[in-house]
């Protein structure tokens, strides 16, 4: 059963790492729900920086990075993970192909205080559930209760995305340009590149892009390509030389001075920094 349900305030032994104030991107291969019962945070999701305060509820699409930039003393959530494989004893694809559709878009939305007790209630009955005692028909009474509790968040969600007016076109247009940026974004950087692949002008894509975000493709682009960089110079051995080459630039130089104009420290001292703060 590929659940887990955690908070960060009962007390109980924590075996979910992910929300910890450490200035590191994270990276779940898993749907994550988190929902915010008291204090408040900022955390950053992909490039981009939320608020979340007491009744707002975020959700974290699988492998999408993200970290807790800051957060009060009093910052008590709620988390539930689910993996993808969960809906595979679905009848319908409905469920899992709306979710994702919809965790592209703004992932946050605020509830309701009826909601709130609501939501709370679920994830309380479902630790119980999924802590306790195994028998036949436990998995059964999860996987329902999964399924409201999911089918809410569509609810919530499709309303939030009906409440921003952005037109249907330019958020299918933005949906399909970050899908695309997401799987290419080592080997093409270049605007037209992705403008041709949705079928549009690279100046039409610039306009919606930037409508919707406030940032250019250009500026997205660059910025997975330096999230990457990152995660590649913390978490592998490999030398810079096969880092540049691996994200597709000309030379170790051309690298090197692409990050270091990004983020004011040249590959190798971003690494020595990143190993000083683990040890």
């Amino acid at each position: 059963m590929d659940i887990s349900i955690y908070d960060n305030y009962s007390g109980v032994e924590k075996d979910f790492e992910f929300f910890n104030l450490d200035g590191q991107y994270q990276e779940c291969d898993s749907l994550l729900c988190v929902i915010c019962m008291r204090g408040t945070a900022t955390i950053k999701i992909r490039l981009q920086e939320y608020q979340m305060k007491r009744c707002d509820f975020l959700v974290i699409g699988p492998h999408i990075p993200f970290y807790i930039v800051e957060q009060s003393d009093d910052f008590h959530i709620d988390i539930i993970r689910a993996g993808v494989s969960i809906f595979d004893f679905a009848t319908e694809d409905f469920l899992k192909i709306h979710l994702e559709r919809l965790t592209r878009g703004c992932p946050i939305c605020t509830l309701t205080a009826r909601k709130l007790i609501m939501f709370h209630t679920i994830h309380s009955y479902l630790k119980l559930l999924v802590k306790g005692e195994n028998n036949r028909y436990r998995n059964l009474v999860v996987y329902e209760y999964i399924k409201i509790f999911f089918y809410e968040v569509c609810y919530i969600l499709d309303n939030q995305h009906k409440r921003i007016k952005i037109p249907k076109r330019d958020r299918e247009i933005t949906k399909e340009f970050f899908r695309s940026v997401e799987s290419n974004f080592r080997n093409n950087r270049k605007v037209e590149f992705y403008a041709d692949r949705i079928g549009v002008s690279p100046k039409h894509l610039a306009h919606v892009i930037h409508n919707v975000t406030g940032k250019y493709p250009s500026d997205w682009i660059e910025g997975y390509l330096l999230l990457e960089s990152k995660k590649l110079l913390r978490k592998t051995k490999d030398s810079i030389q096969v880092i540049s080459f691996d994200l597709n630039f000309a030379t170790p130089s051309h690298f090197g001075k692409f990050f270091k104009d990004k983020t004011g420290q040249t590959p190798r001292e971003f690494r020595k920094a990143a190993e000083s703060a683990y040890e």
